[in-house]
């Protein structure tokens, strides 16, 4: 099953101390499915586990399995035409209470009618109100 895959779901599966079933369950389901993200998630990942490796979080070798393990999966980057601005996002962040980059998530799920893999209890609750199956959460 393809589905939506934001940052907090897939840094989860880098930080053994952050990991639980249910994102891992999710993991397994994007070994086999094709997930989508949008553009900036590449930076965010970068971003978050340089900072981690720099402060001593994850090891050199924890970071090479990270990122040969985020490498092995069918990531899809949405390049939006038109592109998503905020004509479209914040009237998503004013009826969800969400940050413009939650919003983006959401509504990338939305475009493509697919699940949404978050741990982000904001993007949760948004999800399920905008009537949108959550991966990698309990119930």
């Amino acid at each position: 099953m393809s589905f939506v895959l934001d940052s907090s779901v897939a840094l989860s599966w880098c930080f053994k101390d952050e990991q639980t079933p249910e994102t891992l369950l999710a993991l397994e389901m994007a070994r086999t499915s094709a997930i989508f993200v949008p553009s900036f998630w590449h930076v965010e990942i970068a971003n978050v586990l340089g900072i981690a490796a720099r402060r001593g979080r994850v090891t050199e070798a924890d970071l090479s399995i990270a990122i040969r393990t985020l490498d092995a999966l069918e990531i899809r980057t949405d390049i939006a035409r038109p592109l998503i601005g905020p004509s479209i996002l914040i009237p998503l962040m004013q009826t969800y209470e969400l940050t413009a980059y939650d919003a983006t998530y959401l509504e990338l799920a939305m475009r493509l009618n697919l699940p949404l893999a978050t741990l982000d209890r904001k993007l949760i609750s948004a999800a399920k109100q905008a009537r949108l199956h959550v991966v990698g959460v309990s119930h």
